[in-house]
């Protein structure tokens, strides 16, 4: 089974509306991990005669961007990563390049040089490695953003909440699945639905969620129910 169609989807999807915070500095966006082409009938390294402009299928993903670069070995990062993410580990005290323990489970305080977060170089995101799990409206939104600025994690007490769908699908590998993210720089990470911060506008009573098994997204999540939960804050 492909995952081109798929690929495809989230492109368009990443293209069209970015918020604010979905970008860094320079206004980056992550790419998708698909560093791969599609001849037709299976996922092949990208080249002229299966997605060049004369192809059956031009154009695709693999053969530009990031991934392309970091494939070619032309790809410069800021710290480390799988295919062309960019990531640096952050300490619950703040420190960059942090080499303590990952903080795998749900905990609200680690230590002072435990890695308790993840920098994304490219978006200038900043991600929580604590997995929270609960409903929406309360826990995801008010109680968890609230501990997390109160605990000061990685040095920030101030600005934790939930992401955006964008922002979740930012650090989503295409190239992987269950999970579909860099599970080194990511641990923890389990294949089911998270939180995004983007309410269903045709029905308030529900929310877009994000399954991290293979980085699709739905739209039923109702508001009430739990699902996994990874704040983030926008890098400074």
């Amino acid at each position: 089974m492909t995952r081109f169609p798929r690929i495809l989807t989230l492109a368009l999807m990443l293209a069209a509306s970015i918020p604010v915070h979905a970008a860094g500095p320079t206004g980056f966006l992550n790419d998708t991990g698909q560093d791969t082409c599609y001849d037709g009938t299976n996922l092949v390294a990208c080249a002229t005669a299966n997605s060049g402009d004369a192809a059956t299928y031009p154009r695709q993903d693999g053969r530009f961007g990031r991934d392309a670069k970091a494939a070619a070995g032309t790809l410069t990062k800021t710290g480390a990563g799988a295919k062309a993410f960019d990531y640096t580990k952050i300490c619950m005290n703040g420190a960059l390049d942090c080499t303590g323990a990952s903080n795998t489970v749900i905990a609200p305080a680690p230590a002072a040089t435990d890695w308790a977060c993840t920098k994304d170089n490219v978006t200038n995101l900043i991600w929580s490695l604590q997995l929270g799990l609960g409903d929406w409206t309360t826990y995801a939104t008010v109680t968890l953003p609230n501990a997390t600025n109160a605990a000061s994690r990685c040095g920030y007490n101030t600005g934790w909440r939930l992401p955006t769908r964008r922002e979740l699908l930012s650090i989503v590998n295409n190239d992987g699945s269950n999970p579909a993210i860099d599970g080194v720089y990511f641990p923890g990470t389990v294949g089911n639905g998270y939180w995004s911060l983007d309410t269903y506008a045709p029905d308030p009573a529900l929310a877009w969620v994000v399954l991290f098994s293979d980085g699709s997204i739905y739209n039923h999540g109702p508001k009430f129910a739990g699902n996994y939960i990874r704040l983030v804050r926008s890098g400074q």
